[in-house]
């Protein structure tokens, strides 16, 4: 996929402080994984496989329903957190690179830089209420390319909702309750070849 050219949108190197963690350097299941993410997987995995392009965002959200607020889906060692900044645990990682499925453990105010991604994706609610916050881009009289808050939604445990690939899509997420927060996402990318290559933040 060829990535913007807009100067103020540049590729994102890497959240530094939020990489992809996993326990195991291999493709497939992670260590950790519970009989009932291994019946989501898959299922999504086979959902995914039969839906070509953008088609994949909506079958992995529709095999996420049901499954993502059921307390058995994670381990104990899949929503650990970390006090500094939001953890991503991979969960699964597909052989083919057509799928990764990650936990993201979100602390009190914790949040991400605004950005767009290079897949698509799909993403569900497991526990408390984290926000997705959207946004437009904008050009004053200047030209001087800027973004502004569409809407912010406060999610719930079974809420779901896909993303499409580059900047048109542009949100951030994160958690500004005084509980823990998990969200389930899945994308069209392989995070454990290149964990780095997924998002796309707003230069602005």
């Amino acid at each position: 996929m060829q990535r913007p050219t807009d100067s103020n949108v540049t590729p994102f190197p890497g959240n530094l402080a939020a990489p992809v963690f996993a326990e195991s350097q291999a493709y497939g299941l992670q260590p950790g994984t519970t009989p009932l993410l291994a019946e989501l997987t898959e299922t999504m995995q086979s959902a995914v496989d039969r839906c070509p392009g953008f088609g994949a965002a909506a079958a992995a959200k529709s095999a996420l329903r049901g499954y993502v607020c059921e307390p058995a889906l994670l381990d104990t060692c899949h929503k650990e957190g970390d006090p500094k900044h939001y953890r991503r645990h991979l969960l699964y990682a597909d052989p083919e690179g057509a799928l990764s499925i990650i936990a993201v453990v979100w602390m009190p105010g914790q949040v991400t830089p605004i950005h767009g991604h290079t897949a698509w994706g799909a993403i569900g609610v497991y526990e408390g209420s984290p926000f997705c916050e959207n946004f437009d881009r904008y050009q004053n009289d200047q030209e001087a390319i800027g973004l502004r808050s569409k809407m912010k939604l406060l999610l719930k445990p079974g809420d779901l909702a896909t993303v499409r690939p580059g900047i048109d899509d542009l949100h951030r997420v994160g958690n500004d309750t005084p509980s823990r927060a998990i969200s389930i996402h899945a994308y069209g990318r392989d995070l454990l070849a290149d964990p780095r290559s997924l998002n796309i933040v707003f230069d602005s």
